[in-house]
């Protein structure tokens, strides 16, 4: 997310090829964090009242990280890149929640597992 952020400060011209590669690459990243998460928490907390609220939540989540990468095509992003940047930006923040509660509520469990 940070070098992402950091392609957004450049504007477009400067980064479109590698924007793209960094969004496909974030795609695989939280793809890879999700079955990696989902496992652990199967194997550690099974049928708990935390192992359900991260799953809704993570779904929750990949809903809104689809709908904004629907929202904001390739072909779209140069003519409302102001736009586009802060899309990402809060989106990302919302992420940066989500990781942040991971930390605090499930890892210690994990570690504690």
């Amino acid at each position: 997310m940070q070098r992402f952020a950091a392609l957004l400060a450049q504007g477009h011209d400067a980064v479109a090829a590698e924007m793209l590669r960094e969004r496909v690459l974030f795609s695989h990243l939280l793809h890879r964090h999700r079955v990696d998460e989902d496992s652990e928490t199967a194997r550690a907390l099974p049928d708990t009242p935390l192992a359900a609220a991260l799953t809704a939540d993570m779904q929750a989540l990949l809903a809104e990280y689809s709908a904004h990468v629907r929202a904001w095509p390739p072909a779209r992003i140069p003519a409302e890149w102001d736009t586009y940047a802060q899309a990402v930006l809060k989106l990302q923040q919302r992420m940066r929640m989500r990781l942040a509660w991971e930390e605090r509520e499930l890892f210690p469990r994990l570690s504690a597992a």
